[in-house]
């Protein structure tokens, strides 16, 4: 077996190899300053930008938070609220129905008397006729048997008599 003895770099191979990498960093220092300077500083932007909009929406979500809790609170009273509301407009609802119901009661109280009083009306027209029909039949038969032969000769008469023209 043969033994490897250890390697002992030259100054050559360090030297190269490390201003190399010195070149390299001075060519990233040299030409990439501008766009990493651009992107921290864009990436700082952006970064305020997301903090000032995280405090704006917790200051916003601090007063919704606030106003949820007072309306909470002000629930019972609203509730109550609510309630004399509703109960004020049902109280007017029965009033304006209490009140048209009376109207149309007095409207219908009206017609019926004054149907009541055209059938009166009516009634009486029927019976004064009835009773005018009935006085009529009666006379007449009291004339026809109150009625003798003289009588009706001398209505003749009278009536022809009535009849000539005057001269």
């Amino acid at each position: 077996m043969v033994e490897h003895g250890a390697h002992h770099p030259s100054i050559t191979e360090l030297v190269y190899p490390a201003a190399n990498f010195a070149l390299f960093v001075a060519l990233i220092v040299w030409q990439g300053r501008g766009p990493i300077k651009e992107f921290f500083r864009a990436r700082t932007e952006r970064l305020r930008e997301a903090l000032a909009a995280g405090a704006t929406a917790r200051k916003e979500a601090e007063a919704l938070r606030a106003q949820l809790q007072r309306d909470l609170a002000d629930l019972p009273a609203l509730r109550e609220r609510l309630k004399n509301d509703l109960r004020a407009t049902a109280e007017r609802e029965r009033d304006t129905l209490l009140e048209q119901a009376r109207v149309a009661a007095e409207r219908i109280r009206n017609d019926a008397r004054l149907l009541a009083d055209q059938e009166t009306a009516a009634a009486q027209r029927d019976v004064r006729a009835e009773v005018i029909d009935e006085a009529i039949r009666s006379a007449t038969a009291i004339v026809r048997e109150s009625l003798t032969p003289a009588d009706q000769e001398r209505f003749v008469r009278d009536f022809a008599g009535a009849a000539r023209p005057q001269a």
